[in-house]
């Protein structure tokens, strides 16, 4: 457990980007405006093609920027982010989207958890649609090995007092999570071998196996610009997610439970698939 406790200690948010600069653009520009005082800004370009470098340099002169020869997606271009960085041990991170837009106070409310609770070990923001602020999109996620199944707490509902309160949650998002580096450190990083989905609930599951709290921070909040609208999903994204989430429950379940989410899924999530499958090849034709 990390006991170096320093009631400012130096964050680093790390902001992956591939061939989105005008989505990272403000993503940037917001984080520009935090009141939080002691924290410095890595952008990591995961080998973009439309100049995002070059514009990050004209445009954010200010933040150190990590060009990467390939695309490693999320986990492996924030593990590069956090090598090259070389952090000292009472230094956190903060993994961020691109598409996301910061409230001016949300790193003072994700770094207050670890402050006044040395049993924390990441803490998440409260995130509403950006399309949408008065809805939620995450706040706090829910992990059930025996069904198999992951979900946002609140997900499309609307913001109410009862998403208001601090609380222990089973899973951070990788949308925007805060842990020590001693701590991601001590977790060996994020799992590269997820190819795009579900790193961020291993990171959380592997946490918990430490007896250590993943805590909502809903002070924190933070918008994401992505659709309500289960439509406006791809059909590779729809697959991505199904191969995370079994490789997730595959290395994480237990026999009994690989039995009873199997079940699960046979009866219940893979026909809810297999429509939504049938959904987008129909509305590609």
């Amino acid at each position: 457990m990390n006991n170096i406790k320093i009631d400012n200690p130096k964050i680093y948010l790390i902001v992956l980007n591939w061939n989105d600069k005008e989505l990272s653009r403000k993503c940037l520009s917001s984080i520009e405006k935090v009141s939080y005082s002691n924290y410095e800004v890595l952008i990591v370009d995961n080998n973009s093609e439309d100049g995002s470098v070059e514009f990050f340099k004209q445009h954010f002169p200010n933040y150190d920027i990590l060009s990467l020869k390939d695309n490693l997606k999320y986990a492996g271009g924030n593990n590069a982010a956090v090598d090259y960085l070389q952090p000292n041990e009472e230094d956190y991170l903060v993994f961020i989207n691109n598409d996301t837009i910061v409230s001016s106070d949300f790193l003072d409310h994700l770094i207050d958890p670890f402050l006044n609770d040395p049993n924390c070990i990441i803490t998440v923001p409260k995130i509403l649609f950006a399309m949408d602020i008065n809805k939620i999109w995450y706040a706090g996620g829910l992990v059930n090995m025996w069904k198999g199944t992951i979900d946002h707490i609140g997900i499309r509902n609307f913001d109410a007092p009862r998403y208001s309160f601090m609380m222990e949650t089973d899973y951070a998002t990788g949308c925007c999570l805060c842990i020590s580096y001693t701590d991601f450190e001590k977790l060996n990083y994020f799992d590269t071998t997820f190819n795009m989905y579900c790193e961020d609930v291993d990171l959380s599951i592997r946490a918990k196996k430490m007896n250590r709290k993943i805590v909502y921070s809903p002070k924190s909040i933070i918008l994401h610009s992505v659709s309500q609208s289960l439509g406006e999903n791809s059909l590779k994204k729809i697959r991505n997610k199904l191969s995370g989430q079994v490789k997730l429950f595959w290395k994480h379940a237990s026999g009994l439970q690989i039995i009873t989410l199997t079940f699960h899924w046979l009866l219940f999530y893979l026909p809810l698939g297999m429509l939504k499958l049938i959904y987008f090849k129909l509305k590609e034709k």
